[in-house]
């Protein structure tokens, strides 16, 4: 039995991010390449937030592709843990001693991606991804309705500055659609800064990391001017960093799900075996392991080297409890999972397990 390493496990998870955030991306761009844009405004004009997303396509079908790509980590994970697990010998089990390095190991177990626990597994994180997703957009329109009415905004505009606006190349982009509320509100603030014409507010667009720094020359000339920057500078300025802004948001989901499912996977290699009695829940224990750089959480960075038997949850300073990094079936909510790069080594206590065979 020999655990990957943290960094072994971040660089699988790694490889699997990229078709995530390109499921992620390509959902957002269909939902964009769809959309009409008149019958859009008239239900922003009518402040019907539910339909709106229903015309943008906003269903679970939209972003099945995410969900396969999410079952394709998950069974990378199922994998790690079936050469995670130990394997007895047939002279192991009738001599009841263990001696890894003179023994001859039988076939391992299968995994059964059809198993009732793990259906169940990827219809609840399914649920709970896109269930996520149309939530952040229900915030989000909600929140562009209460701004337009706010400042009389056309409801067409109000359209445009959702789903973006028709490129040279055809494509519509720049749209806050796909970002969270926060996001959102981070690309409306861009375009009060520019258009504010005092330097200082209009400054404040250079500390912004996710911006183009190769339109800041457009900034820079406007303040040295005097002048706000003009309409369709703004627009284009705020149209990028709304773009890198929806790469950002790709990239935080295929990292939170890719090591969720990684780690899920793991999991349920254990789960099954167990479940089939080939090995006894109490001679498995889990330890959870930090990262222990700047970047973990205070509090997962408390629950480092917390050891538990298999089936028992670990428990944060706050008292959320999670069966695995990234796990969410217990409560779990998002400050404990987003980003999380923790890892959970295994352990078999060997001895028992073979005297638990004689």
């Amino acid at each position: 039995m020999a655990n990957l390493t943290p960094r072994e496990l971040e660089l699988l998870a790694r490889r699997l991010e990229p078709a995530i955030r390109r499921a992620f991306e390509q959902a957002i761009a269909g939902v964009r390449s769809q959309v009409q844009l008149d019958l859009l405004a008239e239900l922003l004009r009518a402040g019907q937030v539910d339909m709106v997303l229903e015309a943008l396509g906003f269903d679970a079908e939209r972003f099945s592709p995410m969900a396969e790509q999410v079952r394709q980590a998950f069974m990378a994970g199922a994998d790690v843990g079936m050469k995670e697990l130990p394997v007895l010998s047939l002279r192991q089990q009738v001599r009841g001693r263990y001696n890894p390095a003179n023994e001859t190991p039988l076939l391992r177990f299968g995994f059964d991606m059809r198993n009732r626990g793990v259906e169940q597994w990827l219809r609840d994180n399914s649920s709970r991804l896109i269930t996520g997703v149309l939530d952040d957009q229900r915030a989000l329109v909600r929140q562009l309705l209460t701004r337009g009415m706010a400042s009389g905004t056309n409801p067409r505009q109000t359209a445009l500055e959702l789903v973006g606006r028709v490129g040279e190349t055809g494509r519509r982009a720049g749209g806050v659609v796909g970002l969270t509320a926060q996001q959102a509100q981070f690309v409306a603030n861009v375009r009060q800064q520019l258009a504010s014409g005092d330097p200082v507010h209009m400054a404040e667009y250079f500390g912004r990391k996710r911006r183009d720094r190769r339109l800041d020359g457009i900034v820079t000339r406007a303040i040295k001017a005097g002048q706000p920057v003009a309409p369709a500078d703004v627009e284009k300025i705020a149209a990028r960093y709304a773009d890198r802004l929806l790469a950002l948001r790709g990239e935080m989901i295929a990292r939170t799900e890719s090591i969720t499912a990684m780690n899920a996977g793991r999991e349920d290699a254990f789960r099954q075996q167990i479940e089939a009695g080939r090995l006894a829940p109490e001679n498995v224990t889990g330890t959870w392991s930090a990262t222990g750089d700047d970047r973990t959480r205070h509090s997962h960075q408390a629950m480092n080297n917390q050891v538990r038997p298999f089936g028992v949850p670990f428990q944060t300073p706050s008292g959320a409890l999670l069966r695995f990094p990234g796990d969410t079936s217990l409560g779990a909510g998002p400050e404990e999972i987003i980003g999380c790069r923790c890892t959970k080594h295994y352990r078999v206590d060997m001895v028992a397990e073979v005297k638990r065979g004689q």
